[in-house]
């Protein structure tokens, strides 16, 4: 769950009508995603429309917009794109708040994946798209605008950074100083394992993969299931050029927002189709995920002054399941699907 962060409406409604000619009645703010850096919003117009609005701080990272309008235009359904602004735009910045900007889209009624669950077809309609995303040929096209994959695992300067801070100076907050105790205990295990994702890292670096297009990102909270029965791949918000398996690490033993089951990865297989895949790529990408979570997790309880004791504890909580029996960092190189090479 996020905070609020008590961002004025009234500023939030007056951009929409001078972007959008949009005007507003109410605005409520929605309590969902993980991403720390967006907070996401409920917009009714005054003619009975419903709209979804992203308000992010930071710059934009345009390719997050230009990806999905690219492959809606190539035909590819079930993914949503920005609605563009009176100039042309697919984003705007939020008057009042510098390095803020909104993002609008049609407001589609349904559920996350992680709450509602996928039906068989709706696996298949994942898998199908998922691999016209692979396919699309994109990759070419946003060469130079994506990130490329280097398996240089980078969140592990991060989390030597949180290493430091927790073994050092007191924190004010409780929730920041019990998950710096558990940090502590938990050291050596959290360098062993950025030592062994360092070293299949370098391993893959010697060979040679097929780089697609990837959302980077596509777990069970990133798919909304509609009222209708049709779903929708959200938040494209870091797409990069990678192997298959970075975004394949989400349905394969995955339990990343929501536990994959086996039948699952058949249905999703179904729709997606054959494919090679590398189990030692498979392993990076959940070691590298643990990596970039736990650090993501250190960074905003250790340093975010915005948080409440209640979101850091939470986002502590999260990070300690890690390392509970049975747990990712247990299941990392466990669990290879029948599909793995």
């Amino acid at each position: 769950m996020r905070d609020d962060p008590q961002l004025d409406v009234a500023k939030i409604a007056a951009t929409l009508e001078a972007g959008y000619g949009l005007v507003v009645a109410t605005i409520g703010y929605l309590t969902i995603g993980y991403d720390l850096s967006a907070a996401v919003y409920d917009v009714t117009a005054v003619d009975g429309e419903h709209y979804f609005l992203k308000v992010r701080s930071g710059s934009v990272h345009e390719p997050s917009l230009l990806v999905p309008r690219a492959l809606i235009d190539l035909g590819i359904e079930h993914v949503p794109a920005p609605l563009r602004t009176q100039l042309g735009q697919l984003w705007r910045q939020l008057d009042g708040y510098p390095g803020y900007l909104v993002v609008l889209y049609p407001f589609v009624l349904g559920e996350s994946a992680m709450i509602a669950g996928m039906t068989e077809n709706q696996w298949r309609t994942f898998g199908s798209t998922l691999r016209a995303v692979h396919d699309s040929g994109l990759s070419e096209r946003f060469k130079g605008q994506l990130p490329v994959e280097t398996f240089a695992l980078p969140s592990a300067s991060l989390v030597r950074e949180m290493q430091v801070v927790a073994s050092g100076a007191a924190l004010e907050s409780t929730a920041a100083a019990r998950f710096a105790h558990f940090w502590r205990e938990q050291s050596t295990r959290i360098e062993q394992l950025l030592t062994r994702a360092e070293a299949i890292g370098s391993m893959l670096q010697t060979k040679s993969f097929e780089l697609v297009l990837c959302h980077a990102d596509i777990h069970a909270a990133n798919i909304l299931v509609g009222d209708d029965g049709c779903i929708l791949l959200i938040d494209w918000d870091g797409p990069k050029l990678a192997p298959r398996e970075r975004d394949l690490l989400f349905v394969i033993g995955s339990r990343i927002s929501r536990k994959v089951e086996l039948w699952e990865e058949d249905w999703f297989f179904d729709g997606y189709g054959g494919v090679e895949i590398d189990s030692s790529a498979l392993i990076y990408y959940r070691c590298e995920r643990i990596v970039e979570d736990l650090g993501e997790f250190g960074k905003s309880v250790f340093f975010d002054p915005n948080m409440s004791e209640a979101a850091s504890a939470a986002a502590a909580a999260l990070a300690t399941n890690f390392f509970a029996p049975g747990g990712d960092i247990d299941r990392a190189e466990t669990v290879i699907h029948k599909h793995s090479t």
